[in-house]
């Protein structure tokens, strides 16, 4: 795994917000601007675990713009100051 992405295919629930929240303490002490959370898009209910975290604790984020710059909606970029 890249220091940047994180890869939740797999995980369930319950264990998606303290993953994320490991995850973005790891990239904030690298001192990255930004990085990505591959939530893939299955039923969509830890994407949105994922972004109800990230609008609780600040962090701006899109989805990811593929070719042709449409929007891959299975991995979120965050932005980190």
């Amino acid at each position: 795994m890249a220091n940047d992405l994180l890869d939740l295919h797999g995980f369930i629930a319950e264990d998606v917000e303290a993953t994320v929240d490991a995850f973005i303490m790891k990239v904030n002490l690298l001192k990255l601007k930004r990085a990505r959370i591959m939530t893939g898009k299955g039923t969509g209910k830890v994407r949105q675990i994922v972004i109800e975290y990230l609008k609780r604790a600040g962090y701006p984020w899109e989805y990811e713009r593929i070719p042709k710059g449409r929007h891959n909606e299975g991995v979120l970029v965050i932005f980190l100051d």
